[in-house]
């Protein structure tokens, strides 16, 4: 059996240099237990989720860390200040042991700054008690009341319930789980759905016909395409858009839900052209992805402000190509999971705006931008 808190280690180290997700479900696999699987998940989201505020006090007691072994540091002051399951001692003597891995003198080094660190009291600085990063705090702090501010960053750091969308074309009713929903086998059967209830919202506001064409300008990984072929009963059209070596993800989905209303097309929504234009268009845009910090903890950390301006470049290059391609008096929806105004918005000319929301994240569900406008 494989240790858990090492392979937590092992994730977080692959995670410095890919997405967090992607680095977990690789040591996920690990012939674990159902137990271990979720340890492991609560373990590597949660150092990733309160990097900041470790990290500080780390470095409050040692000067130069071997990067193996602040991961086994990180890991074992998270359990102590974050997780009430598991003793102290026990948080500290896994990581001393883990740390005879790496040199034998590690491991006293290790057993010292977890005792003084476990003891620091943290300072008043925001970014280090929330675990954000500052330029992002002063951002929002310009926007938002003391109170919204707060809750967004404590929605953050939040573990969010996994939410289901039940397919009404297998499903009968309401779809209760145990667990990891994608190892239930009405999964692969099409029953359901894994979506947050913010981005359960963006379909139906597009309110999809059963007689119409509807385009998705950014469908993979699919979630709203596939719901929005729901909606429309399995009938008509849904053209689903995305870059070639993520379409597949979108055809994957159709395929085990039982849609065969979707037609899976490869290009860059940016620029692509159709002969015929559409009824309605969705445009769940590539985005900061500010409003989902939650469900993706690295984000945080991975994200500068400038990248915030090179996002809202492409939602604008995406809104004018969807101009193009809607039919007069069509609909037009379009979304982010961002939180920052120059991502939100719709100003195209010919469009009125009639319908839009910013949903604050909480502990139950993620932020994001909705708006629906119709071409005049």
């Amino acid at each position: 059996m494989k240790n858990v808190r090492e392979l937590a280690a092992r994730a977080l180290l692959d995670a410095e240099k890919n997405f967090v997700d992607e680095a977990l479900e690789i040591h996920r696999g690990a012939a674990l237990s159902r137990r271990d699987r979720a340890l492991l998940t609560t373990l590597v989201y949660g150092v990733t989720r309160w990097r900041r505020e470790l990290d500080w006090l780390i470095d409050r007691c040692a000067q130069r860390v071997h990067p193996e072994i602040r991961q086994h540091l990180r890991i074992a002051l998270f359990q102590i200040r974050h997780l009430d399951k598991i003793p102290r001692h026990a948080a500290v003597n896994e990581a001393v042991e883990l740390a005879k891995g790496v040199s034998r003198k590690s491991a006293g080094f290790v057993n010292a700054v977890l005792r003084k660190a476990s003891d620091l009291d943290l300072p008043d600085a925001l970014g280090v008690r929330s675990s954000h990063p500052d330029w992002l705090i002063e951002r929002w702090r310009q926007r938002f009341k003391p109170k919204e501010l707060e809750g967004i960053l404590e929605a953050d750091n939040s573990i969010l319930p996994v939410t289901v969308r039940p397919n009404p074309l297998k499903a009968a009713g309401p779809v209760d789980f145990d667990g990891d929903p994608a190892g239930d086998p009405r999964f692969a059967e099409g029953a359901f759905t894994v979506q947050d209830e913010t981005s359960m919202k963006v379909a139906p506001l597009l309110d999809p016909k059963p007689h119409e064409r509807v385009l998705d300008l950014c469908a993979a990984p699919g979630g709203k395409t596939t719901h929005l072929a729901e909606l429309m009963g399995g009938k008509g059209k849904v053209v689903a858009v995305d870059l070639p070596d993520r379409i597949g993800l979108v055809a994957e989905s159709a395929r085990r839900l039982g849609l065969e209303n979707i037609e899976c097309v490869a290009g860059d929504g940016a620029t692509i052209a159709f002969r015929e234009p559409f009824d309605a268009i969705l445009i769940d845009a590539p985005c900061s992805n500010t409003g989902v910090l939650a469900r993706r903890p690295d984000v945080r950390w991975r994200l500068r402000e400038k990248d915030i301006a090179g996002a809202a470049g492409l939602q604008k290059r995406l809104l004018e190509n969807a101009a193009r391609l809607l039919k007069p008096g069509g609909r037009l929806v379009y979304s982010t999971c961002s939180l920052e105004p120059e991502e939100n918005r719709v100003d195209l000319p010919g469009f009125r705006v009639e319908k839009e929301e910013l949903t604050l994240p909480t502990d139950r569900y993620s932020g994001g931008y909705q708006a629906l406008a119709r071409r005049e």
